[in-house]
């Protein structure tokens, strides 16, 4: 009997630490793999042409980001 309630209480604390990651992933702001600049309402992300992970929409913006940080 014990070994249930033992087993129980594990796949509750799993369930828990699942939905507490979930959650953080969700909350997770995406960055933009060029220029590192994090999404927002000013610089929406879409995919990058490449598929190498989320890109700046405006591409002039992100070049320029990219440019003034490389200095």
């Amino acid at each position: 009997m014990s070994n249930e309630l033992d087993a129980k209480a594990l796949r509750e604390r799993a369930k828990q630490i699942a939905e507490q990651r979930r959650a953080e992933r969700k909350m997770r702001k995406r960055k933009c793999v060029l220029c590192s600049v994090e999404e927002s309402d000013k610089t929406p992300l879409g995919p990058h042409p490449d598929g190498i992970g989320p890109s700046c929409r405006d591409e002039i913006g992100c070049h320029q980001r990219r440019a003034a940080a490389g200095r």
